[in-house]
């Protein structure tokens, strides 16, 4: 390998200044629109200076595969992550190796697709009472903040599917306020050429301590509750309990309080903030789109009918995850992931060096025209199985890939499906005004509010 390493050959550089790097041109055209220019010019794999360290972006899926699947020993979650950890700790996102792996374990059988099918009753309870909620706020029909309101929805469904409690609509808003807030802050500090510590009283580092206060008052009162609770076989389990239940297989220890609480932050990021984010996109881009949304609500109206949608229908809704599959090819909520390289390797014939940065661009692997004819068209059709065949396992990432893809991708497939089935049986809508500004931050967030007009069915 050292051989090969060297032999290789320097990546091309994005254009920088001393001392700063790419990060003010970066700022100044957005980290999306920098990036595909970058890419544009130089190819699958470029180098970028983000202001005293060396990144290494890489779009083409056998770049990316090597990263995450075949030489992901080389490609760790160190440093990458010291800043998401302030807020999650250390949790099944930023575990490494032993630990991780065990975890991973631990969780797995509340997340099998026969658990998760449990839940879809929950859900559709849980998106009924929210559209009961708009028909009393609109009755006549209105304008709703739905970026807002799906992470209203998203937030509750997670507490109340793996954490067997309701947050209501008071502690929803104020946690989802609380995670937004977070995830900005630790974006921020993230592109900050100079990250001061959390002790040092800057404004944002009293509004990111605030937040995750915040957050921990409503965790460790979950940790709490359920720690008092009684057992009830007649209960769909949920992962908390077996979380509470469970023991490390090598020192017979339970999850501590802080374990518990790092597990419950990570799973409140991970379960609801994507699958708000794939409606919230959905939203947007189905508005422009009324001839796919007539088909979903016709496969909605045919498999579903006016019931209650239950786990054998969504299963049937063929057309509306060819949907779902499209709006996170187009608007990913993990636009991008990140490793720490550990020792050097080489990637498509570029050098990568020990503690590089390096940087699978979902994002634009998503628009690579080797893989995706029309990559800026949204057309769900390119998801049936005639079309799919063949194409490259990787080019799709969505939920990442290899062992870490994201134990929550089947729940959120699932809450998304169920989700636009209840509301298409219920309402229509539209937007006024041009797309939606995106926001790549942690996660790929829209810019402000985002109107929609609803009209009752």
């Amino acid at each position: 390998m050292m051989q090969e390493t060297t032999a290789a050959r320097a990546a091309p550089k994005a254009m920088g200044l001393p001392g700063v790097g790419s990060i003010p041109l970066m700022m100044a055209l957005g980290p999306l629109e920098f990036y595909r220019r970058m890419w544009r010019q130089h190819g699958d794999v470029f180098r970028v200076d983000l202001g005293g360290r060396s990144a290494v972006l890489v779009v083409h899926p056998d770049g990316v595969e090597r990263v995450l699947g075949s030489n992901r020993e080389n490609y760790v979650k160190a440093e990458a992550y010291d800043n998401i950890r302030l807020l999650t700790g250390e949790g099944l996102l930023t575990l490494e190796g032993d630990a991780w792996r065990s975890r991973r374990r631990l969780e797995n059988p509340a997340f099998h697709r026969d658990s998760i099918r449990r839940f879809v009753d929950e859900m559709a309870k849980i998106s009924r009472e929210a559209l009961a909620a708009w028909r009393w706020r609109i009755p006549n029909g209105g304008v709703v903040d739905i970026h807002h309101e799906m992470m209203r929805v998203t937030l509750e469904i997670v507490a109340a599917t793996l954490f067997g409690q309701r947050l209501g609509e008071d502690a929803s808003d104020e946690s989802g306020s609380a995670f937004a807030s977070a995830l900005s802050l630790v974006s921020e500090r993230g592109n900050a050429v100079i990250q001061l510590p959390l002790s040092i009283p800057t404004p944002n580092n009293r509004r990111f301590s605030r937040a995750v206060e915040t957050l921990d008052r409503q965790v460790y009162s979950v940790i709490r509750t359920a720690r008092g609770a009684t057992p009830d076989s007649d209960r769909v389990p949920t992962l908390l309990s077996m979380l509470l239940g469970a023991r490390d297989a090598d020192t017979g220890k339970q999850l501590t309080d802080q374990e518990l609480r790092n597990e419950v932050i990570t799973l409140f990021l991970a379960g609801h903030e994507t699958t708000a984010l794939l409606m919230t996109w959905g939203f947007v881009l189905l508005s422009k789109h009324p001839e796919v949304v007539a088909k979903m609500r016709e496969e909605v109206d045919r498999v579903v009918g006016d019931r209650v949608p239950t786990a054998e229908d969504v299963a049937q809704l063929h057309y509306v995850r060819r949907v779902i599959d499209e709006i996170l090819r187009v608007r990913s909520p993990v636009w991008c992931t990140a490793r720490d390289a550990a020792g050097p390797d080489v990637l498509q014939g570029f050098r990568v060096e020990k503690g590089d940065l390096v940087m699978p661009l979902f994002y634009l692997t998503h628009r690579h025209p080797e893989f995706w004819k029309n990559p800026e068209a949204f057309d769900p059709d390119r998801f049936a199985p005639e079309q799919s065949k063949g194409r490259h396992h990787w080019s799709y990432l969505p939920f990442s890939m290899g062992p870490r893809i994201c134990i929550g991708n089947v729940f959120s497939l699932t809450e998304g499906a169920l989700l636009f089935a209840t509301l298409l049986q219920q309402i229509e809508w539209s937007m006024d005004g041009d797309d939606v500004a995106m926001d790549p931050s942690i996660t790929l967030r829209p810019k402000g509010e985002v109107p929609v007009r609803v009209r009752w069915r």
